[in-house]
């Protein structure tokens, strides 16, 4: 796949080639240069030109030649590059051919003038910067400095060369953010700045490139949303967005790119659906988008690309089944989906993928028999379909395939393993956790099948590994080992990758065998199943070194970590029944490099605990905040009740699958497991009252340390956060907010306060929360975490946290005009909101909203939706803060929510009563905050009357009464009249005391947006997915 679109890209550049050369009919001089500056004219004289590395020897008193801007721009530009030696740049230079490796500058000739026309330098060792004094040269159609180490930013002057067709800066490590001047390059056709260190949103001036073909910024720190203003690129063939941190939708405009071959987007924080919209990109080649939060079915509509040849749908949301009609796209040559929900489906009667080369579909609920049809897949090399629901038999058919890999683990297959799988098998197979039948000692014999000979009698276990054979087999392995079902241990430890080792007084165990299952003689064991993505990866990548040690008395379990490429299994056995505290210790070892782009690259994985997911999508360079540090997490093993404890790591399809080294899924430094229970000893009593103070008594010392300011400060001074690309330490945060003084606050809450931090160049919002048990505090960290993916323009932008020695911060963007609140009811403030401002929020908060609860894939209830927690930017757009964190507060305290002051007012009735809490509950929230926003009165605030005791009431008499418009605010000198009716329709269905009744917000969006009217969503309507 890789070499096809090498080819593609090499047959656009050969494009450009001719369209150099047809610019004019001037002659073209492939002018290049020697270090030394042989070649260069002899009589050559003229000013010096001084840059900060050497000077430079420049005529500019004749009339023919390079110009003299340009050659004094050349040469600056390539000092700054890092050339070492430089050359010396003069006006005859285009008239010299000489060479320097693979560098080479070419020049346009017309009569006795030249310009300076191409500019290669791929791969030439160079390490400085680029010099914003290229934009002189303004006769440039190609700069290509790819695969070098370049740091710095990219100059906004390249947006000034407007005769650039290529820029290539590909495999750098260029930083910043991607220029918007950039935009004004309408002849641009490659843009290549794909395997650097970019930050920022991607510019949406860029949909101004009109002729751009070929596009790739993958392997970036890009965030923000996709510019919907690319689908305006109506020439473009290559689209590549991977291995980035952009979120939210897939733009429907993208749908336009009719001339599009390889859309790939994975590896990011997408979310939604796939836009029906894209049914109309007929030429695609190539699709990819793993590696997201994309919900719904897979659209049917995929079958209709009929040049199809790869599909990458891994590591998603997506519900159901596989379309049966894509089995019949023959074009296809790689499918790759994997991690669809339940209820799954089964493979069609009949399929044709006559081309096909690899066939993962991996967890994908698949039910049934392998059918026979894989068989006369001829080309085939590669197929996983592990850790489904299938049954039967392996087909008799598969003695027709040459394959290279094979996973059939983690299924219900039954019957004798056929001895010709040593034959069809190349490389690799798994057939671990089904049911297979095995013959016992010495009656192999007895285990051949008609279809095997006597030298195929023993299976090839180096080759295709079976163990453990099935599910069974662990609970064979703990009886051996406690005879009896008789516990023995109360503690667990286990080194992983690493020698024996004792720390703290713990004994751990070694874990260095790279074989995919291994039963120790202590009382654990391991399984390993899946194959990196790497084709040059083997056994010895099982176990990986930590390069960079770390300063900690724990640094022994770190110096090596057991990596498995898809699914990690521990056993603990013999442990006697009870809870547990289960402690795992990461470190991000591998993807850890500048130099090799493996900085940039993301490990995600899940983790259980006793079949139990307890952490979904879990990154250890994130949670460390950078590679090799480390990072311990803490949980509680329930119910270990048979005497075996199951610790599982899990590969999805997200992270990085591509990055170099191509090293995925998950990677563990050590285990360590302590019982939650008394273990003889002192009586309990006493060893808590020890306990308490030996925790308490240490802890008030500290407290009183830190407040006369004794300890704390060298922490505050090495701890960094990462606000918006720019890293500050601590300290510098609290300093901005003049320690937390009151003149600061910005406002309070239920969760803490928040302080304005006035940094050097950004302004942010700092929470304070505050002080919780340490459980909530734990949570907090964990919600911490998933926050930093929960992205969308209507939801106040979560930065970054800090959580240690009882100084826990939560940071934000800054809103400028404070609450929503504060803008409506305060006297005191200066804030008019017009009517269009109030209409626009009411949608910006409805969106909001609709992307937490169906499109986010934490699918967050806000659970206080309430005025004073939708804050306005400086344009007055409204974003909804503090999602997420409800919910936490609220099960330390189930009364915290009821007593928080006019919480109540809107607060569900279910949930105020019964504590019944769904996303419904936020729309009736949703509700009220229209009736205020458009009446411009607080509930609170309600004066009653005869007939109305509340704003809900009088909106529901007025209601009755046809005279809703009697709501709408007096103090507006203008309004829309029916825009003003249809929120106080919308809000009347919100306010239905019935949560069933309640639209959904995919509803009311639509609604706002003109898509739907109100009678369509008042009846009950579900959640997309």
């Amino acid at each position: 796949m890789d070499q096809r679109f090498l080819l593609l890209n090499l047959f656009f550049l050969c494009q450009l080639g001719s369209a150099f050369q047809s610019r004019s009919s001037s002659q073209v001089v492939p002018g290049t240069f020697s270090a030394n500056g042989a070649g260069l004219p002899k009589n050559s004289r003229g000013g010096s030109i001084y840059t900060r590395y050497r000077p430079y020897r420049s005529s500019c008193d004749i009339d023919d030649g390079l110009p003299c801007i340009e050659s004094e721009a050349l040469s600056i530009f390539i000092s700054k590059l890092g050339l070492n030696p430089a050359p010396s740049i003069t006006r005859g230079f285009c008239d010299n051919v000489n060479s320097l490796g693979s560098i080479a500058i070419n020049c346009t000739c017309s009569g006795s003038v030249c310009h300076i026309t191409e500019i290669n330098m791929d791969n030439a060792g160079l390490t400085g910067v680029i010099d914003g004094y290229v934009a002189k040269l303004g006769y440039l159609t190609t700069l290509d400095l790819s695969n070098n180490e370049i740091h710095g930013s990219i100059p906004h002057e390249i947006g000034k060369l407007t005769n650039l067709i290529a820029i290539d800066l590909n495999g750098n490590q260029l930083s910043g953010t991607i220029p918007a001047s950039l935009g004004n390059l309408n002849k641009l056709r490659v843009l290549y700045l794909k395997l650097n260190l970019l930050s920022g949103w991607i510019p949406q001036s860029l949909g101004n490139l009109s002729s751009l073909q070929l596009l790739s910024l993958r392997s970036n720190k890009l965030s923000g949303e996709i510019p919907h203003e690319l689908g305006n690129l109506s020439q473009l063939v290559q689209l590549r967005l991977d291995d980035n941190e952009l979120y939210g939708e897939l733009p429907s405009e993208l749908g336009k790119l009719s001339k599009l071959i390889e859309f790939s987007v994975t590896s990011n924080n997408l979310t939604g659906k796939l836009p029906k919209e894209y049914e109309n990109l007929k030429n695609l080649e190539s699709f990819a988008v793993g590696g997201n939060y994309l919900s719904g079915p897979i659209p049917p509509f995929i079958a209709h690309w009929t040049n199809l040849t790869s599909l990458n749908l891994m590591g998603n949301d997506f519900d159901g089944g596989l379309p049966p009609k894509i089995f019949n796209v023959t074009s296809l040559e790689y499918l790759w989906v994997s991690d669809l929900k339940k209820p799954g489906f089964y493979f069609p009667e009949s399929a044709n993928l006559s081309n096909v080369y690899e066939v993962i579909l991996r967890d994908c609920s698949i039910m049934g028999e392998i059918p026979a049809y894989i068989g006369n897949w001829s080309w085939l090399r590669v197929l996983d379909l592990s850790f489904n629901n299938l049954t039967g038999e392996i087909p008799d058919s598969f003695q027709n395939l040459t394959l290279y890999k094979m996973f059939l683990t983690g299924n219900n297959l039954q019957g004798k393993i056929p001895g010709w799988l040593n034959h069809v098998v190349g490389y690799k197979g798994d057939l671990s956790y089904n049911d297979f039948t095995f013959p016992e000692p010495g009656k192999e014999h007895m285990y051949l099948s008609s279809n095997n000979s006597k030298k195929d009698m023993s299976l090839n276990t180096r080759k295709i590994n079976v163990e453990p054979k099935n599910r069974t087999v662990i609970y064979q392995i703990m009886d051996k080992r406690c005879p009896d079902k008789k516990s023995k241990f109360h503690s667990l430890f286990i080194n992983a990758g690493g020698e024996e080792t004792t720390i703290d007084n713990r004994h751990y165990d070694a874990d260095h065998n790279t074989s995919l299952f291994y039963a120790s003689p202590n009382h654990w064991a391991y399984s390993c199943s899946g194959d990196f993505l790497s084709s040059s990866s083997n056994s010895s990548d099982y176990i990986k070194n930590m390069t960079c040690g770390v300063a900690s008395v724990e640094a022994p379990l770190y110096e090596k970590a057991r990596l498995c490429p898809q699914a990690l299994t521990y056993y603990g056995f013999c442990l006697k029944n009870g809870n547990y505290t289960v402690r795992l210790h990461f470190a991000e070892t591998v993807y850890a490099k500048d130099e090799d782009h493996s900085s940039s690259g993301k490990r995600v994985f899940d983790i259980y605990i006793q079949g139990i997911l307890v952490w979904k999508d879990y990154n250890i360079k994130e949670r460390a905040r950078g590679p090799n540090k480390i990072c311990n997490e803490t949980f509680t093993a329930n119910q270990v009740y048979d005497n075996t404890l199951k610790i599982r790591l899990f590969w999805a399809g997200k992270g990085s699958a591509y990055n170099p080294p191509s090293l995925n899924g998950p990677l563990i430094s050590a285990i360590s497991v302590t019982p939650d229970f008394k273990v003889g000893g002192l009586p309990f009593a006493i060893i808590v009252v020890i306990t308490v103070a030996a925790i308490f008594i240490p802890l008030l010392l500290l407290a009183f340390m830190w407040t006369m300011g004794w300890v704390g400060h060298k922490e505050l001074r090495e701890a960094r956060v990462e606000l918006r690309g720019t890293s500050y330490t601590v300290k510098q945060v609290v300093d901005a907010t003049q320690n937390f003084s009151s003149k600061m606050e910005i406002g309070r809450g239920q969760f803490g306060i928040v302080y304005k931090a006035e940094l050097p160049d950004q302004t942010v919002a700092v929470k304070k929360l505050s002080p919780h048990s340490k459980q909530v505090i734990d949570q907090i960290g964990r919600e911490v975490y998933t926050l930093k993916t929960v992205k969308h323009h209507n939801l106040v932008e979560f930065l970054d946290s800090y959580s240690k020695r009882g100084l826990h911060l939560l940071m934000y963007e800054y809103m400028e005009h404070g609450s929503l609140a504060i803008a409506l009811f305060d006297s005191k403030s200066n804030l008019i909101l017009d009517w269009n401002t109030r209409f626009n929020n009411c949608l910006g908060i409805a969106k909001a909203l609709k992307y937490l609860h169906e499109d986010s894939r934490l699918k967050i209830v806000h659970r206080n939706i309430k005025p004073s927690n939708i804050l306005l930017d400086g344009e007055l757009k409204a974003k909804v803060s503090d999602f997420g964190l409800a919910k936490i507060y609220e099960e330390e305290n189930l009364n915290v929510a009821i007593g928080a002051g006019d919480t109540l007012v809107y607060m569900a009735p279910e949930y105020a009563t019964v504590n019944v809490i769904t996303e419904k509950a936020d729309v009736y929230s949703y509700g009220i905050v229209l009736l205020e926003i458009v009446s411009g009165k607080r509930d609170a605030d309600f004066k009653s009357d005869q007939e109305t005791v509340s704003l809900i009431d009088n909106a529901c008499v007025l209601h009755s009464k046809g005279k809703l418009v009697n709501l709408i605010d007096a103090k507006l000198p203008t309004y829309n009249r029916e825009q003003a009716l249809t929120i106080l329709d919308i809000a009347i269905l919100c306010i239905d005391r019935s949560p069933s009744r309640r639209p959904t917000m995919s509803g009311v969006v639509s609604v706002l947006e003109g898509n739907k009217n109100i009678k369509e969503i008042s009846k009950v309507d579900t959640p997309s997915a």
